[in-house]
């Protein structure tokens, strides 16, 4: 965690680190920060602790309702399971991950997503007969194929071909006769073309 650039920083980290909304490794920076912490701040995130303290037993008592756990275990499985290594480094188990069926035909598996870069790292597979739509590319796409092959802007793909397209590209659909799986890397804002 960097240092705060002015107070009103300083105010916002506190308030988040009180909710626990930081992260788990900048939320361990910030708790050490605070042993040398001038007395005003280390007030200011006990303050703000007691509000949520407060406000978490404001309300009434209810019990959720008793579908919820099946269903917030489906929705955890569909997210990226990463392990945390050695700081910096992520490990994602792709077979632990459930496929999402985009369209009838075409399914992925998120391995790794970027919101503030627009980027996605993720499985692509093409049951046979399956498309993907044209679409412009926003920023470099790249795909990788690992199994099958695919008709990609015009060029057969098959196993360890690698295809490179430039961000204001535009691709016409991708096609499998025989099915496809694919690593691509590729923007989350691309849009439909054609």
């Amino acid at each position: 965690m960097s240092e705060p650039r002015d107070q009103d920083e300083a105010t916002e980290l506190a308030a988040l680190y009180a909710i626990e909304a930081l992260g788990d490794d900048e939320q361990r920076r910030f708790e050490q920060s605070l042993d040398g912490a001038p007395a005003a701040v280390r007030q200011q995130v006990a303050a703000f602790q007691e509000v949520v303290h407060e406000l978490a037993f404001s309300g009434p008592a209810m019990a959720p309702p008793a579908s919820l756990k099946a269903r917030l275990m489906a929705r955890i499985a569909q997210e990226p399971q990463e392990e945390q290594g050695t700081e910096g480094l992520t490990f994602v188990r792709s077979t632990s991950l459930t496929w999402q069926e985009l369209v009838p035909g075409l399914s992925m598996k998120v391995l790794f997503n970027d919101p503030a870069g627009a980027r996605t790292t993720m499985l692509l597979r093409l049951a046979p007969g399956g498309t993907l739509v044209a679409h412009r590319h926003r920023q470099v796409e790249e795909l990788y194929v690992l199994e099958g092959s695919c008709m990609c802007a015009g060029e057969f793909l098959q196993v360890g071909d690698y295809h490179r397209s430039e961000a204001g590209t535009v691709h016409p659909v991708t096609s499998s006769g025989q099915g496809c799986l694919a690593l691509v890397m590729t923007s989350t804002q691309n849009e439909p073309a054609g």
